[in-house]
């Protein structure tokens, strides 16, 4: 994964939230953000939720619902991606925690409000995001498992389980190995 195109971040720290800033440089000049949201879950357990979006200066938070189509999505993706290493680096121990925004059932009732693929059951939009990250997993599972565990939500059982490649999962937990 070397040679890739990624734009330069650089780093915020505000109590639990680590925020990566850079400019996206497609058809217009944005501020995007990837952010690092800490949280405790009901076992205790401290990890990071990862989030991404346009950045907002005056709330210093993210707005990751929309989509810019700035033209310079797979150089902001590879910029996203090479976030992890470096939060990993700087918060050893934690696991980062990644689920798209559109991933809940809100999201499916506000999507078929003003959708225009007419969907018939399931909502095509739904699990858009997190499938672009499983995707790139899946392609690269096998090196990118010799530094890192992957763990993937199993919506039936209702539990994170060992990630298996081209299985669907709505949320996927990273672990860096030590």
């Amino acid at each position: 994964m070397n040679n890739i195109d990624i734009y330069e971040t650089n780093l915020s720290i505000e109590s639990t939230i680590v925020q990566y800033l850079f400019e996206s440089k497609g058809a217009k000049k944005l501020i995007k953000a990837v952010q690092y949201s800490g949280f405790k879950t009901q076992t205790g357990l401290i990890m990071y939720n990862l989030g991404f979006g346009d950045y907002d200066f005056e709330t210093k938070s993210i707005s990751d619902n929309e989509s810019s189509n700035n033209g310079d999505m797979r150089t902001v993706f590879n910029t996203v991606l090479n976030t992890v290493p470096k939060f990993f680096q700087d918060n050893p121990g934690f696991p980062i925690y990644v689920q798209g925004s559109d991933s809940s059932d809100l999201f499916e009732e506000e999507c078929r409000i003003s959708c225009f693929k007419n969907c018939d059951e399931a909502c095509k939009n739904r699990n858009r995001r997190i499938r672009i990250y499983t995707y790139f997993v899946n392609k690269h599972f096998a090196a990118l498992s010799k530094e890192y565990l992957f763990f993937g939500y199993d919506e039936q059982k209702e539990t994170f389980v060992e990630y298996v490649p081209q299985n669907n999962y709505i949320a996927v937990l990273v672990y860096k190995k030590n």
